[in-house]
C-alpha cells in the first residue's frame, strides 16, 4: 500500500512543501487570533454588562422593591413607577428587557406586563444561582418560555443579580436583557479588520519567508547539482571521473549484451608528462591536462565518451565497436589528435600517448575486468613502443594462469625443472656448426613443456630474472664443459636482460663461473638487444666492457629492431651483430627488408663486426647471405633448437658434410 501511495501521489519539492506548510499555519494562526479577539470582546461585553445591570438594580429598581412586594406582587404603583423609570433605556435600546423574580420563581415585574405575575417551572441555572446570592451573566439565545416574545432580538447579553434588603439570603433576582446585536456587530467589525490586517500582515511575512526560502531552494538545488556534478566528474579537466565512466562502461556493456555488439574500453597514458611537471611546473601540467582533455573530448565520436581516471591516465569508452582491427584504428586516431604542437608559456611541446584496448565480450565481460585488461594493454604498447595494443591474454602476466605460474617458478629453480635446448649457428661458407645459442625451457609437472614467452616475462616482473640468467649461464658453462671432453669445440651463447646490466656483479659472476666448470671466457656468447642498451648506456657500456676484456664474445641481438644508434654501435665493445629474423625470412619477397640485410652487413663490415642472420629457412636464402658476405647463420635450415644430446651428432654432421647434413 505505501508503495502504490508513493507511485500514485505527486512527490512536492522543498519550495512546495514550504509553501502548503506555511499556508496551513498562517491561516491557523488567523483563525486562532480572530477567536480569541471575539472571545475577549464578549468577555468584555458580559463584564460591562454585570456593572451596567448593578447601577440598575441599585439606582431605578431596589427603590422601587420590598420585601413583602417580592413575596406578594408589587402593588400598581410601584409597577408604573419602575415603567416610567425605566422606559427611556427601553425605549433608547439601551435595554431590552427587565425582570424581577422572587423566589417563587414567579415574576414579580417585567418590563413586559404580559408576564408579570407568571410563575415558570423550567427556569435555568443562571436564575437559580443568582437566587443562591451570585451574580451570573451570560449570552441568551432566547429559547426558554419566559422568553417567547422576545426571540425577535435574536440574542441578548443576560445578567442576573441577587436582591437582598438586610443580610441573608437574596429575596429574589433581578434579570437584565441587553441588546447582543450590536455587540455582535462590533466583534464581527473588529473581527473583519482583524482579518485584513491579519491577512495583509501575514501575506507580507508569507512572501518574505516565501522569497526567503526560495532563494535558499534555488541555491539548494544548485548546490546539489554542482555536488552530484564533482562527485561524478573530475575538477581540474570536469571530464567524467573513474566513477562516472565506470557507470557508462556497466551501462554500454548491457546495452552491447542486450544488441549483441561489441565495446572497447581504452587506457591512455602521456608519455614524457612528468617531464613537463619538472619543467613548467604543476601549475602548466595542469594547464596541459586540460587542453588535452578538450582535445579528447572533440576527438571521439558522438557516443564515446572519455574519462580522467587519474594523473596523466585517461579512459575512452567506443561503444559499437566491431572488432580489434577498428579498436586499434580508433586509438591511433586518438593519438593523432595528442600529436599536434602544445604551447605553453611560448614554449612548443610535442607529446605522444600509450593505449591500452580491452574488447567485450572478448578480454571480459565486466567492467573492472576490462579496466584490468586494457591496463596490461597499455603497459604492453609502453615497453614495445608500439604506441597502441590489444590486449593479449598470452602477454598478460597478471592473469591467473600466469600469477600461479609466477608463484611456482622458484620452485622450478630451485628444483631444476628448467632445461636448456640448443639452436645451432653455422659457418656461411664452411657450413660448420661453431655455436650453438641457450634456449630455456620449463618441463612444467602438469603443463608440460613451456616456451620462455610463457615465464621469462614472469621472471622479469617478480625479480627473479637475475637468478633465472645465472641458472641458464650456469647450466649452459656446465653442458659446454661436457661437449668439450667429449672433442666437440663450440661456443654458446646465452641472452642477458636488461636487469642482468643493471647488475655490476655479473662479470664477476660471470668469471667466477667460467672457473669452476674450466671453460675459456672466449667459448662463451652474452647476446644483448638494443632496447637493453638504449635504457641505461653509460651502466651498459661499463659492463660489457668489464666483459669484453675478460675475453667473452658480446653480439647485438635482433638488431634493426630498436632504436640504437650507430654511436653507440662505435662505442660498445661489441663482437658480433645478429640481423633480426623479421628481415632475413622476408628479403627474397621484399626489396626494403633484403635492403636492410645488405645495409646491415656493410655496416658490420665496416665496424669490424662479425654478422649472424637469423631466421634461415631455405637454401636460397644461405645461398643469397653468403653471397653478402654474413659470417653466420642461424634458422631451421640447420636445426630447430634441441636438447643437448642431439647436438653432437648435429656437430660432426655439418663438419663432414656441410649444412644440408646438419639440417637432416
Amino acid at each position: 500500500m505505501r508503495e502504490l501511495l508513493q507511485t500514485t501521489l505527486p512527490r512536492f519539492g522543498l519550495l512546495a512543501r514550504f509553501a502548503l506548510a506555511s499556508f496551513v499555519a498562517v491561516a491557523l494562526l488567523g483563525v486562532v487570533l480572530a477567536h480569541t479577539l471575539a472571545a475577549g470582546v464578549r468577555t468584555r461585553a458580559l463584564a460591562d454588562a454585570r456593572r451596567t445591570a448593578a447601577l440598575i438594580d441599585g439606582s431605578v429598581v431596589r427603590p422601587q422593591l420590598t420585601a413583602e412586594g417580592l413575596r406578594n406582587g408589587l402593588p400598581q404603583e410601584r409597577v408604573h413607577a419602575l415603567d416610567k423609570a425605566l422606559w427611556p433605556s427601553v425605549a433608547a435600546g439601551e435595554v431590552a428587557r427587565i425582570k424581577v423574580w422572587n423566589r417563587d420563581d414567579s415574576v414579580v415585574y417585567a418590563t413586559d406586563h404580559a408576564i408579570i405575575g407568571k410563575h415558570f417551572d423550567e427556569q435555568d441555572d443562571e436564575l437559580e444561582e443568582a437566587l443562591d446570592g451570585s451574580t451570573v451573566s451570560d449570552v441568551d439565545n432566547l429559547t426558554k418560555p419566559e422568553n417567547a416574545g422576545d426571540r425577535h432580538f435574536g440574542s441578548l447579553l443576560e445578567v442576573y443579580t441577587p436582591v437582598r434588603f438586610e443580610s441573608g439570603e437574596p429575596a429574589g433576582a433581578f434579570e437584565l436583557y441587553l441588546p447582543y446585536r450590536p455587540i455582535a456587530a462590533g466583534i464581527a467589525h473588529d473581527t473583519r479588520r482583524l482579518y485584513l490586517f491579519l491577512a495583509a500582515g501575514l501575506t507580507i511575512l508569507y512572501l518574505l519567508l516565501f522569497r526567503i526560502v526560495a532563494g535558499a531552494s534555488t541555491r539548494l538545488r544548485r548546490q546539489a547539482a554542482e555536488n552530484e556534478h564533482l562527485a561524478l566528474h573530475d575538477v581540474l579537466t570536469d571530464l567524467p571521473n573513474r566513477s562516472l565512466f565506470h557507470d557508462r562502461a556497466q551501462q554500454a556493456i548491457l546495452a552491447a549484451r542486450r544488441d549483441e555488439t561489441g565495446v572497447a574500453l581504452m587506457i591512455l597514458d602521456l608519455d614524457r608528462f612528468k617531464e613537463v611537471n619538472d619543467t613548467l611546473g604543476h601549475h602548466n601540467g595542469d594547464l596541459l591536462l586540460q587542453e588535452i582533455g578538450a582535445r579528447l573530448r572533440a576527438g571521439l565520436r558522438g557516443a564515446d565518451s572519455v574519462a580522467r581516471l587519474g594523473g596523466d591516465e585517461f579512459g575512452i569508452l567506443l561503444p559499437h565497436v566491431a572488432d580489434g582491427a577498428e579498436a586499434l584504428e580508433l586509438g591511433e586516431r586518438i593519438r593523432t589528435v595528442l600529436r599536434r604542437p602544445f604551447t605553453l608559456q611560448g614554449v612548443t611541446l610535442d607529446l605522444d600517448a600509450c593505449i591500452g584496448i580491452a574488447l567485450f565480450p572478448e578480454h571480459g565481460d565486466d567492467v573492472d575486468t576490462l579496466l584490468q585488461r586494457a591496463d596490461v594493454a597499455m603497459y604492453l604498447a609502453k615497453d614495445d613502443h608500439s604506441g597502441c595494443e590489444l590486449y593479449a591474454p598470452e602477454r598478460d602476466e597478471y592473469s591467473p594462469h600466469r600469477l600461479a605460474l609466477a608463484a611456482e617458478l622458484r620452485r622450478a629453480l630451485d628444483e631444476r625443472e628448467l632445461v636448456l635446448h640448443y639452436q645451432p649457428k653455422a659457418d656461411l661458407v664452411s657450413g660448420r656448426i661453431v655455436a650453438v645459442e641457450a634456449l630455456v625451457r620449463w618441463q612444467h609437472p602438469e603443463h608440460g613443456l613451456l616456451g620462455p614467452d610463457q615465464f621469462v616475462p614472469l621472471a622479469e616482473a617478480t625479480g627473479l630474472v637475475r637468478e633465472l640468467t645465472l641458472y641458464v649461464l650456469d647450466a649452459s658453462l656446465a653442458q659446454l664443459r661436457s661437449w668439450c671432453d667429449e672433442g666437440i669445440d663450440i661456443r654458446v651463447a646465452v641472452n642477458l636482460s636488461a636487469r642482468d646490466l643493471y647488475d655490476l656483479t655479473l662479470p664477476e659472476t660471470a668469471a667466477r663461473m667460467l672457473a669452476e666448470r674450466g671453460v675459456r671466457a672466449s667459448s662463451l656468447e652474452l647476446e644483448i638487444t638494443e632496447s637493453v642498451i638504449v635504457a641505461d648506456p653509460m651502466r651498459a657500456r661499463a659492463i660489457l666492457s668489464r666483459l669484453s676484456e675478460m675475453g667473452v664474445v658480446l653480439a647485438i641481438d635482433d638488431y634493426g629492431t630498436g632504436y640504437s644508434s650507430l654511436g653507440y654501435l662505435k662505442r660498445l665493445p661489441i663482437d658480433q651483430m645478429k640481423i633480426d629474423r623479421s628481415f632475413v625470412m622476408q628479403m627474397a619477397d621484399d626489396r626494403n627488408d633484403a635492403a636492410i640485410v645488405r645495409s646491415t652487413v656493410e655496416l658490420a663490415r665496416n665496424l669490424g663486426l662479425q654478422v649472424v642472420a637469423e631466421g634461415v629457412e631455405t637454401a636460397a636464402a644461405w645461398t643469397h647471405l653468403k653471397a653478402l658476405g654474413c659470417d653466420f647463420a642461424q634458422g631451421y635450415y640447420l636445426s630447430k633448437p634441441v636438447p643437448a644430446a642431439e647436438i653432437e651428432a648435429l656437430v660432426r654432421a655439418s663438419g663432414e658434410d656441410g649444412p644440408r647434413a646438419a639440417a637432416l
